[in-house]
């Protein structure tokens, strides 16, 4: 119990936010306080028990001070300034000690002298031995004046050697801040050209894979059309032994993913009008046609919001998708994940919402620690919880963990800038008839292929030529987003990765531009990237479907059939 409570005190004020650097110091800073306070008090009581009450009130008043400069000054909030102020009474103190010698008390003030350059050092670096310096120059004079009566006066020998050893002391504390200064640089730098190595390794496995699975999607869909052509036995054999091949080369490309964790996924925000429902809604739908996703959702809203909200939706979406699948790993029961929705703070524009995501757990200690990691740095930075984390830091908010009894709960909060033309209507039955999309054939589609590889348009071009009425072709983002605003289309294939107008920032465009009206065209995200998360991202970016090359042509088709008739 001891252990724990003045480890509790050390970290007073520490919170998970700062950075080590700061932390240990401040933990240095409370830890200088205890000691010295330990010291005044039982300075206090030794004068007390030794009938010098002048000398008792004195330290005292110093055992007050300290108190009073550590809870009006705290280390965590102005280490600097608390840490300075400490040194200066623990000088006065000393010095108090040194010019009225009693005896035994006198050897344990020059005992102490010695310590205090270290202590000094340790809490306020290079600037925290000005004030031993001092005191050593005020004191070594007194030490021969034989005015100061009550002072303590060693022998010349004596004085000699102690003031050589504190010169010493002083000289040691100097080197040893400064080498600390300089191993936490090192250590810095070393972190970061570790960080920037690990980076340019994970872009370069990340490039490479898309270049591998895009052409290695293009063999695949080639050798299904060639299979379409009579071919003899002997080439049948052939195109299957490729087909194999293709696939272990597949297989490898994955395997080959996994050392790698960068993310593809650039969130710029999307500020338009939304209806908090409708994104809410879309976010569980995204989870629920995630086959491994198995999970209940309870939303619980109690911030009467009338009106439609102005932010990012696909910011949102991805904030409820990663954290509700976050917190599913924490989860030992079969209970439901409950998202509980409040108003923090309402004006006649504005509004603050919390998020709260609780599940029945008897691990959330375990939650706290991982998001202490996360703020730290030190967390894996390939999680859902890490994702919707790093979105949080992106746009200037934060997250808490929460451990109580049996439940984890993780809650963040977002304003929102009210729309004013906007109210959130219960549509009517025959209002709700009237906007249901009739199913479209596949025969009968118009498509919209966004893709930047000539290659790769062929190739799409000669698998669905056949399949659907008319196919349109956009050489990137940009392109995509004005023919979508001249023609009308029933479903649209989009590339994540392009030049000028990236996919994911198209989807946001695009459906930027529906949210003004009541239509919305399916689309499928078509990506050479298969990293973990990627497929929350793309729908929580706006798109219907993913699927990652190389694909085979049949896929395709079925989830184009599945949508259209939708």
């Amino acid at each position: 119990m001891l252990p724990g409570l003045l480890q509790r005190i050390i970290s007073f004020g520490i919170d998970d936010q700062k950075d080590d650097f700061v932390a240990n110091r401040v933990r240095r800073i409370n830890l200088y306080h205890i000691i010295l306070s330990v010291l005044l008090l039982i300075s206090v009581l030794w004068f007390i028990f030794a009938g010098v009450n002048r000398m008792a009130m004195l330290n005292g008043f110093f055992l007050l001070a300290v108190v009073a400069v550590f809870f009006l000054v705290p280390p965590s909030r102005k280490p600097d300034l608390n840490s300075m102020l400490v040194i200066g009474l623990t000088g006065m103190f000393f010095l108090t000690g040194y010019m009225f010698d009693l005896g035994i008390s006198g050897t344990l003030i020059l005992s102490f002298y010695l310590l205090f350059p270290l202590a000094a050092v340790s809490i306020h670096g290079r600037y925290g031995i000005l004030v031993p310096v001092a005191l050593g120059i005020f004191t070594l004079p007194v030490n021969f004046i034989p005015a100061f009566e009550r002072a303590i006066h060693l022998d010349a020998f004596n004085a000699v050697a102690f003031f050589s050893i504190y010169a010493l002391m002083i000289l040691i504390s100097a080197f040893v801040e400064r080498s600390n200064r300089q191993l936490v640089k090192n250590l810095k730098e070393s972190r970061d050209q570790y960080e920037t190595r690990m980076f340019q390794r994970d872009d370069f496995i990340s490039k490479l894979s898309h270049n591998l699975r895009t052409s290695l999607g293009n063999i695949t869909l080639i050798n299904h059309l060639v299979h379409d052509s009579r071919l003899s036995s002997q080439q049948k054999e052939l195109m299957e032994t490729l087909k194999a091949s293709t696939n272990n080369l597949i297989e490898d490309v994955n395997n080959l993913l996994e050392i790698a964790t960068p993310g593809i996924v650039d969130f710029k925000k999307s500020i338009i009008s939304f209806d908090l429902t409708r994104v809410l809604d879309e976010a569980i739908r995204i989870l629920r046609t995630d086959p491994s996703f198995r999970e209940k959702v309870n939303v619980e809203r109690a911030d009467s919001i009338r009106h439609y909200l102005i932010g990012d939706p696909s910011l949102l979406r991805s904030l409820v998708v990663n954290l509700i699948k976050g917190l599913g790993i924490y989860k030992n029961s079969r209970a439901p994940v409950s998202l509980v929705i409040e108003n923090l703070r309402e004006t006649p524009s504005t509004v603050r919402l919390e998020f709260s995501f609780t599940v029945e757990s008897d691990l959330g200690e375990d939650l706290v620690i991982y998001m202490n990691a996360l703020k730290r740095g030190d967390g894996p930075a390939n999680s859902n919880l890490a994702t919707a984390y790093n979105l949080l830091t992106e746009s200037e908010s934060g997250i808490s963990a929460i451990d109580t009894v049996h439940h984890a709960t993780l809650t963040f909060f977002q304003d929102f800038t009210k729309d004013p033309t906007r109210i959130v209507m219960e549509p009517s039955t025959g209002e709700e008839e009237a906007q249901v999309k009739k199913p479209v054939a596949m025969k009968d589609a118009r498509i919209l292929l966004v893709e930047d590889n000539e290659i790769n348009q062929k190739i799409v071009l000669l698998s669905l030529n056949k399949k659907v009425k008319q196919i349109d072709v956009a050489a990137n983002g940009l392109e995509a987003v004005e023919m979508f605003g001249l023609n009308q289309y029933d479903l649209i294939l989009m590339d994540i990765q392009m030049p000028v107008m990236d996919g994911m920032a198209a989807t946001k465009k695009i459906r930027e531009i529906e949210s003004r009206g009541e239509s919305h065209v399916p689309i499928i995200a078509i990506t050479a990237y298969a990293l973990t998360g990627d497929r929350d991202s793309c729908l929580a970016a706006g798109a219907d479907e993913y699927i990652s090359k190389p694909f085979q042509a049949e896929e395709l088709i079925k989830k184009m059939k599945e949508l259209l008739a939708l």
